[in-house]
Formats: C-alpha cells, structure tokens, sequence
C-alpha cells in the first residue's frame, strides 16, 4: 500500500518529542519541554490535516455528505495522535521521571555527577516499552467512544 510519511517513517518520532522532553526535564531550562510538546503538537496537526485532505481527495468516500465524512476522519486522527503521540506517552514519561527523582530525594544519594542522569536515563529506556502499548489504548479507547458514535455517520458516505 501507500507509504504514509507520518506513521510509516522516521518523522513519526517527530510525534514522541514531548517524551524526550519529559525524560530531560531534570536536567534542561524550563522552556524546553514545552518546546518538545509544541513539535509533537506540530506533528499531531499536520498528520491531521494529510488524513482529511487524503479523505477529500481519495475515493474511500462520495456524494454530499463528503465533507462531513473527512471532518470525522480528521478529528478521529487528530484526537487519536494527541493521545497516542501527545498525552498518554507525555504524562507516563514524566511520572517515571518524577519517581525516580523520588526516590532519589528520599534515598539521600548525592545526585552530582553521573546520578543526576539517571531519572533521564529512565525515562528514555521507557520510551520504547511503552509505544505499542499505548498505541493500542488509544486505539480501544477510539474505538468504544468516538468511532462508536461517528460511524453511522461515515457509513453514510461510503462507496
């Protein structure tokens, strides 16, 4: 099938910059997460707009119901990728890290040098743990709420 730039290649990690961010938290100046959240958000959006204009443009979809069938698979990408890419991945990362700065403040450790790293060490070790799993939420959570509702509405438009 059609290769889609942003789920099929390397720019889909453009969608997990927040959790790099997350896991350097400790260690970068405050801008720089919310600087890691604003390309994954980026990503998210433009990834948005290809769907919809993909549905516009493609033949999956006809007659005058159209622009309402690309709408729905517009915001089904878009609230899809702010979960899956964005939020769910975003908040694990930072409680992990948040943990592990924890336990590092409880256990008294001196956390100079080589042991400053390690809440950021874990948090990126987790990043590949947790993209599949999340991923498939996402996918559940669409799939019981959204496109429960939405799909009378699409079936409506198919060829």
């Amino acid at each position: 099938g059609e290769v889609d730039i942003y789920r099929d290649t390397a720019l889909r990690y453009a969608g997990y910059a927040n959790e790099v961010g997350e896991a350097f938290a400790p260690l970068t100046p405050g801008w720089c997460v919310p600087f890691s959240y604003a390309v994954a958000i980026t990503y998210v959006i433009a990834d948005t707009i290809d769907k919809t204009k993909k549905v516009l443009d493609g033949t999956k979809y006809a007659g005058d119901n159209i622009n309402t069938c690309a709408a729905i698979e517009g915001v089904d990408a878009l609230i899809w990728q702010l979960a899956a890419s964005v939020a769910l991945p975003g908040y694990t990362i930072h409680q992990l890290v948040a943990i592990v700065v924890a336990l590092l403040d409880a256990s008294g450790v001196d956390q100079s040098g080589v042991i400053s790293a390690l809440p950021t060490a874990c948090g990126l070790a987790m990043i590949p743990f947790i993209v599949k799993p999340l991923d498939e939420l996402a996918e559940v959570a669409m799939d019981v709420t959204f496109r429960k509702v939405s799909a009378p509405y699409l079936e409506s438009c198919e060829v």
